[in-house]
């Protein structure tokens, strides 16, 4: 029994290993350009091995979307679901975010690049598997942000726009800091980025001194 679970551990290891090797050269070059030996080749093994675990490269590729948006949508699962006054909650769940897509730059690179390149039977396999995975995702966004017009902390207006205001607000930063390639450290934005959700960029004092 500890012989079979020591190799189903191994095994695992081994898939994990070629999905993370995947994701960056599918982040570096286009999918097309993209081939199983180098991915193989990265990992060290052989291309016949990987094939026990892929069986192709296109199967490979939407297991990474498949893998990593279950993996985000866990991260933001944990982050709001305590008993922390909801203000706290909702710092927590940007930072979340943030350090899920600061440790996975890879990921946000493919999601953002890939359904602009690909040719149209795979684009649309990506777009349909994206938008139904990220359903649970903005189905958790959409009741969080509910949950704080009912605290009386938000606008009394459709939580749709509030929910697009905030993930648009998040992915341009984050767009900022993987496509430009600054050195930068989205999770110490958090607090920066909570702030101008909530208040937005218009100066207090300046508003009173004009009225």
């Amino acid at each position: 029994m500890e012989r079979f679970n020591r190799k189903e551990q191994e095994k695992h290891t081994r898939k994990k290993d070629i999905l993370e090797a995947a994701l960056v050269l599918f982040s570096e070059k286009s999918y097309h350009e993209v081939t199983v030996d180098e991915i193989a080749k990265r990992v060290g093994l052989s291309k016949g091995t990987l094939y026990l675990y892929f069986d192709t490269k296109e199967n490979l590729f939407f297991s990474i979307i498949q893998e990593k948006t279950e993996a985000l949508f866990s991260r933001l699962q944990s982050a709001i679901q305590d008993n922390a006054p909801y203000l706290q909650r909702l710092e927590n769940f940007i930072k979340a975010y943030f350090a899920f897509f600061e440790e996975y730059q890879a990921y946000f690179k493919i999601i953002h690049s890939e359904k602009r390149r690909m040719e149209v039977p795979n684009r649309n396999r990506m777009r349909n598997h994206i938008t139904k995975s990220y359903y649970d995702y903005d189905h958790l966004l959409l009741n969080f942000m509910k949950e704080g017009q009912d605290r009386g902390l938000f606008r009394d207006m459709k939580p749709e726009i509030i929910t697009n205001t905030l993930r648009g607000l998040l992915n341009s930063f984050i767009f900022q800091c993987v496509f430009t390639e600054e050195k930068c450290s989205l999770v110490e934005e958090a607090p920066y980025v909570l702030d101008l959700f909530l208040n937005g960029v218009k100066n207090e004092e300046s508003t009173r001194r004009s009225s």
